[in-house]
Parts: structure tokens; sequence; C-alpha cells
């Protein structure tokens, strides 16, 4: 199941990444206390990098759904990770 999110990535000056991520990024997402890897795909399909400091309209599908879903509620904060990094964040849509 696709999930609806607004996102912003972080810029190396601001502790995130030092490449913005392409279309398809999968990176993990931190739920409470718990993280999940997951997949995040452009809302507008033409967008192929999301660039640093500019929200997106996401679709975000987790690997595990099925110990995730219960959770995900619309306005729900979330971070976005590389191992213990955090490289974005933002929250969720109406669902």
């Amino acid at each position: 199941m696709k999930y609806e999110a607004v996102v912003r990535f972080l810029s190396k000056n601001e502790g995130g990444r030092t490449m913005p991520p392409m279309a398809g990024y999968k990176p993990h997402m931190k739920i409470g206390e718990e993280q999940t890897s997951c997949l995040i795909t452009p809302k507008d399909s033409a967008v192929e990098v999301m660039k640093f400091g500019k929200d997106y309209e996401v679709f975000i599908e987790f690997q595990y759904e099925e110990l995730f879903s219960a959770k995900i509620k619309s306005g729900l904060n979330i971070g976005l990770y590389e191992g213990s990094k955090l490289i974005g964040h933002g929250y969720m849509l109406n669902l």
C-alpha cells in the first residue's frame, strides 16, 4: 500500500546527505521509537532528483507494512534516516 506524505531532505550543511536523493530512494523511516525500511517516490513523476530544502509530496511504501500500518496516522511526524543519521523529515498526509 502507498501512503502519502510531505518530506524535506537535509543538505550536508544541515547534517544530512552530500547528494540529494533520487526518485525511488530507500531510507529508513522512524515511527515513534521504531525504524523500518521504506521506498520514497515523488507524486510528480517528472521529479527525478529531490533537491535539498524543498518540500515534496511523495508516496511511501513500507518494507514491513503489516508491522507499522496501525501506527500511521494523518499528521504523524516522521524522520528519515541513513543508519543513525537524520537525513530528512516530514509528516503523513490524509490516509
